[in-house]
Parts: C-alpha cells; structure tokens; sequence
C-alpha cells in the first residue's frame, strides 16, 4: 500500500490565510515542509482518494494529478476544508467534456446533503458523470479492491456526520483518525472484531501540545492512542505511526514537531510525503 499525503493542514492552513502568529510568519519565509495545505490523500497512485478539499484544485496542479481518471472517492465528513462538493460540481455536462468513467463518490447522510445541494445549484443531476453511495457507520464494503470500514469520529455535530476509517487491500490496512478526538471504545470494540492489523495509523494531531479538546487530538492524545492501539494488538513493531493534520494553532513548526515526534519514533507528516509499505 502506498499512502500520498497531498495536504496535511486543517482548515485554515498553513500558513493561515489571515494570521501573523509566529508558526505563520515562518511558513511564510521558510516555505517547504513548513507550508501545509488542506488535508486530503490519495491510495496507489489514483486507486483511492480520501476527502476532496477546496485545495483539491491546488493539488492536481502541484502533483499533476489527472482527476478524470479518478473513479472512488471517499469523503470523512461535511466541513469544506475536506470536502468541497462545488468543485465536484463541475464534473457534470456543461462543465466537462470528453469523460469516460463515472466518479463514485462515497459518504454518510450528512455528507451526502452536501452533495445534493451542489448538484442542484449547479441545476444538474448526476447522470453519468458521478454516483454517491451512502454508507452507514461498522458497516464494511468494497472498493476497487479495498475493504472499507467505516465508524463515527468524535467531530462535527457529534451525531455520526463525521467519519474515520480503516482501509485495508488485503495486505495491508490504514487506520486514518483525522479531525477526531480520541476515538470511542465502540471503535476499538469494531476494529478487533474484525480482527483488524494495521500497518499505517495516520493520527490526528491538530491541537499538537495544545489542551486536549473534544473534537481534535493532540501529541498527547497520539501517543496514548498509539498505546491502546499496541495493548489491544491492533498493530505490530512495524506499523508505521504518522502525525498528521496540523493547526498553526498548535504552535509548532515543522521542524519542531518532527524533533518532537522522533522521540517516539512517529513521522511528522508534510504536504507530498509517500508511505509505501513496499519499501519499509
């Protein structure tokens, strides 16, 4: 499995489209793995895309991504800087020519309102250009050759508008925990039942040595998760840990997060960053 971070930052970014705080200003000036746009991933080179933010257009220039050939895309939950259904849009006649796959687009109830509020705007109707599936949360299904099971994050509405997800290709399993407090016992309880084994857990590390808060994790958060997840034998010694999904609110740069995260031999995501479980 080769997991592609194309944006690691939470909704304001980094840096923060309006903001002059010190992880800001040296974004600004040090540029590179300092700089963090929305988050959204994308699974083998083009066989899965998770979320689909309003940096989604960025992304396709930056890494010459050719989103016609990109046939499932599955959203977490409704908040715009994870899923931006006006760009979708204009995936519909009128706006795009000579496409010859459908996109299925995957998401719970909430998200999938969203959607049809686009859709209508726009005036259209999805016809073949794009199909939304409705998924339910612990209920597992297929995709393109992955197995996905879906289960409520702490987050949004705190009424399961908000999904996390483990994927898995047979081979390997993703455990993704992105804006999310600390997952729920019901969570841990679905993953061992399925018997799940993870090689990559990609943590929500927003709030990042911040207070613990309801609806996103902290460095703090990560490492007592990472604990559970290993007490419970979710994982093995080689899963991969990687913090991800950061605030300029948190407070660290770059740098400094990484320095801090190598202590516990977890990865400090940046936007462009590869996780090959190929290569490990």
């Amino acid at each position: 499995m080769k997991l592609t971070y194309l944006g690691t930052g939470a909704a304001e970014r980094v840096p923060a489209i309006f903001c002059k705080c010190r992880v800001c200003n040296n974004a600004r000036i040090t540029q590179g793995k300092e700089v963090r746009t929305q988050s959204q991933f994308i699974l083998d080179d083009g066989q899965l895309m998770i979320d689909f933010p309003g940096d989604a257009y960025l992304h396709m220039i930056k890494y010459n991504l050719h989103y016609n050939d990109l046939e499932h895309l599955l959203i977490s939950h409704w908040h715009s800087d994870h899923f931006y259904p006006e760009d979708l849009a204009f995936r519909l006649p009128g706006y795009a020519a000579g496409l010859d796959k459908s996109l299925h687009v995957y998401g719970n109830q909430t998200v999938k309102s969203f959607y049809d509020k686009a859709i209508k705007l726009e005036g259209g109707s999805e016809e073949k250009a794009l199909h939304y599936h409705t998924i339910q949360p612990y209920q597992k299904f297929e995709v393109n050759g992955y197995t996905i099971y879906p289960f409520p994050a702490r987050h949004g509405w705190f009424q399961q508008d908000s999904f996390n997800f483990a994927i898995s290709d047979g081979k390997d399993t993703l455990l993704t925990t992105h804006d999310t407090g600390y997952p729920y016992e019901e969570t841990f309880t679905y993953l061992e039942k399925e018997n799940i084994r993870l090689s990559i857990v990609s943590l929500d590390c927003t709030s990042q040595t911040k207070a613990k808060n309801q609806s996103h994790m902290n460095w703090e958060h990560n490492k007592e998760l990472i604990q559970e997840l290993r007490a419970r034998g979710l994982c093995s010694p080689d899963t991969t840990f990687v913090a991800n999904h950061f605030s300029h609110n948190g407070g660290l740069t770059y740098e400094e997060m990484k320095a801090l995260s190598e202590q516990e031999g977890v990865i400090t995501s940046y936007d462009g960053l590869e996780i090959d479980t190929v290569h490990r």
